[in-house]
């Protein structure tokens, strides 16, 4: 069997720098050195002219996250578990990775398994080291239906907490802050 390419796919450089993200947004800690596992999530939504025009973008060391993780509420955190974290996602994932994942990655919702041409929001979430996907950890990509689902199970104290943080590390770019007014801020 070939060996799987694990480079960081393009669709997770950061926009304004056209290269991959090299500080965690919340501590600045370096990212490119190998040492610090981070996530990446984008939020896209899809314009008239079909074009997919980003929302947010973080990049966040393992440690930032699993503080923000922390302040979410005991039921919240509860309902994330069930509903993301299940047997059937991390089979879903293994068998992305076992399938040349870098190919399809980004065709289906992980969780409906619809295609993701028929939202008009998603997110797009990796796992990375340095410059690589970590391993058996292929990207994926969540449709609009499972962030409504999301967002409207999760407990107003999480949903307050989780718009703080976007305020203060997610400063919308000043062309889509009317986009961004009614957008209800969900990070997973």
């Amino acid at each position: 069997m070939s060996e799987i390419k694990r480079t960081i796919p393009k669709k997770f450089y950061s926009d304004s720098e056209g290269k991959p993200f090299t500080k965690c947004r919340v501590c600045d800690v370096d990212l490119s050195d190998g040492k610090v596992p981070y996530s990446i999530e984008k939020a896209f939504k899809k314009t008239e002219e079909g074009e997919d025009l980003t929302l947010f973008e973080l990049a966040i060391c393992v440690h930032c996250a699993e503080k923000q993780g922390k302040k979410m509420s005991k039921d919240s955190r509860a309902f994330i578990q069930k509903t993301m974290m299940t047997p059937k996602f991390f089979e879903r994932r293994n068998k992305m990775w076992g399938e040349k994942w870098q190919d399809k990655w980004q065709d289906k919702c992980i969780f409906s398994n619809t295609d993701i041409s028929a939202h008009s929001e998603y997110h797009v979430v990796g796992h990375f080291v340095g410059n690589q996907v970590i391993e058996h950890q292929s990207p994926f990509v969540i449709g609009q239906e499972m962030l409504e689902y999301i967002q409207e199970n999760l407990s107003l104290e999480t949903k307050e907490e989780l718009d703080q943080f976007g305020r203060q590390f997610l400063g919308p770019d000043p062309r889509i802050a009317a986009l961004m007014e009614d957008y209800q801020f969900v990070m997973v």
